[in-house]
């Protein structure tokens, strides 16, 4: 049981980008404020996605698969948003994402955030793209 709600909750850290809830996932802006100084670079948002990816990588063979995860939660939205994941940053399209081609990929939730394009989102920015993120599930 217990590696099961840890595969869901891997499976939301990195396939929910802005979500604030915790029903919907963790806050990725606030968890990529490293030095909490309220103000996140590009430098931050890329570590910690890179942390993310380590999370998911549980058995640590460098590549995240949608068959490492439980099978329910390939047909939950979670690991739909995984898959789509995996997907747009798998730059070989072998469905295997390693570390590099995820940071290497664009950092979409990043620059969405960062409205005035300085590379850097600010508290206001990162609230304004959860707020945007909550009005597009609500809309589905």
């Amino acid at each position: 049981m217990q590696r099961l709600i840890l595969a869901a909750a891997a499976a939301a850290a990195i396939a929910a980008p802005g979500c604030a809830s915790a029903r919907q996932g963790p806050d990725l802006f606030a968890d990529a404020d490293l030095n909490r100084d309220g103000v996140i670079t590009l430098a931050e948002f890329q570590e910690a996605r890179g942390a993310r990816f380590d999370k998911l990588d549980r058995n640590r063979d460098g590549v995240v698969r949608m068959s490492d995860f439980p099978s329910f939660i390939h047909a939950s939205p979670r690991g739909q948003q995984l898959q789509r994941m995996i997907g747009m940053a798998d730059a070989n399209q072998d469905g295997a994402l390693t570390r590099n081609e995820l940071l290497k990929s664009p950092a979409v939730a990043f620059t969405a955030a960062d409205v005035d394009r300085d590379g850097r989102v600010t508290a206001a920015e990162a609230a304004a793209a959860r707020a945007k993120t909550e009005q597009m599930r609500a809309a589905r």
